[in-house]
């Protein structure tokens, strides 16, 4: 029986042997497997960092493209406006040179009219009136000539006609067509 025993022990602790044997080999291929699938895991993870690597430098790239671009154009804009700008200041200028001789030929014209509105210019007396002078200088003394004289000589002669002073000097105007 004891050889019995034996055999018993040997078939059961093969068995256990056996057993032990399939756990540890399988264990080795599912740390194969797990192993494997790391090194897979590892090489997607690598290809996509490399992929987003690349489409960052793609994008920089774009962007640095962009504002070359941008920075062209803003320095096109620049000289198309300092191009604008001394236009502007060169018709400007034309323009002042232009009017500076209207307004000399104007101030010619004002000058001779001026000169011929007026006939003589009288310092007043003791005694003289409005109607004095207008007398001397038209042969009339009747309202509308002193009135003329009156009105060339405001800025002289003040607010009150009748109150004109010895050593004012006043302008005789050309007497107009309605007056000769």
């Amino acid at each position: 029986m004891a050889d019995q025993k034996k055999g018993i022990f040997s078939k059961l602790f093969g068995k256990k042997d056996d057993a032990k044997e399939t756990i540890e080999e399988v264990a080795k291929d599912v740390k194969s497997e797990a192993e494997i699938a790391a090194e897979n895991a590892k090489r997607v993870a690598e290809a996509a960092a490399q992929k987003a690597e690349t489409e960052a430098r793609k994008a920089e790239y774009e962007a640095q493209k962009l504002a070359s671009e941008a920075q062209e154009k803003l320095e096109e804009a620049k000289r198309e406006a300092r191009e604008a700008l001394e236009d502007a200041k060169e018709a400007a200028k034309e323009k002042l040179e232009e009017m500076g001789s209207k307004k000399d030929d104007l101030a010619k014209e004002m000058a001779a009219k001026a000169a011929a509105a007026y006939i003589d210019n009288y310092t007043v007396q003791a005694n003289d009136t409005l109607s004095h002078i207008a007398n001397r200088f038209y042969g009339k003394a009747t309202p509308a000539y002193y009135t003329l004289i009156y009105e060339h000589n405001k800025d002289v002669i003040g607010g009150n006609m009748n109150l004109i002073k010895p050593g004012q000097v006043l302008r005789i105007p050309a007497l107009p067509d309605d007056l000769k």
